[in-house]
Formats: structure tokens, C-alpha cells, sequence
């Protein structure tokens, strides 16, 4: 239960990126606090009794490396989300 508010904290942050990102807002606001929240998340995750149980020294680098990777798939995601989205629109002008 201890890292349930933290996790969605972190799920919270990550909508409101995308939806800052798909209407062309500075979407950093949320961006950046996601990460750290997902970093804080998947380690606490990791390393906590209730959890894995692993050693600090794998699951520090561990928690940076997967919030790394949620940084990357969201900017991928968007990326193809605003893409689409574009396209659509150009679609429905032309017809």
C-alpha cells in the first residue's frame, strides 16, 4: 500500500503529459515529474520487502534505467499519436 499514491502520482503525471503534448502545450511541466515519480516508483517497487526485495545496488540504476524507458515510449507514443492525429485532420480538410 505504500507506494500505491506514488504510482498513481506517476500515472496521473504521465496522462497529463500526453494530453499537454497532444494540444501542443509545454508538456514538460508534467514530463519531467513523471519520470522522477516512475524512477521513484519501479525502485521503491524493487527494493521494498513487500516487493522484490532486491539489493540497493541493483535497483537504483534498475528504477533510472525503466523510467528512461518510459521517458523514450512516451515520446515515441505521442510523437505517433500527434502524427496520426495530423493526418486525420488533413483528411477531413480535404474532403
Amino acid at each position: 500500500f505504500a507506494w500505491s499514491n506514488q504510482t498513481l502520482a506517476m500515472i496521473v503525471l504521465w496522462a497529463a503529459a500526453m494530453y499537454l503534448y497532444l494540444k501542443n502545450q509545454v508538456h514538460w511541466i508534467a514530463t519531467i515529474p513523471a519520470t522522477f515519480m516512475s524512477a521513484v516508483s519501479i525502485t521503491y517497487i524493487l527494493i521494498a520487502p513487500e516487493g522484490f526485495k532486491l539489493p540497493a545496488s541493483f535497483a537504483y540504476p534498475a528504477g533510472i534505467a525503466v523510467a528512461a524507458a518510459f521517458l523514450i515510449l512516451f515520446l515515441t507514443a505521442a510523437n505517433r499519436k500527434k502524427r496520426a492525429a495530423t493526418i486525420n485532420q488533413k483528411a477531413e480538410n480535404a474532403a
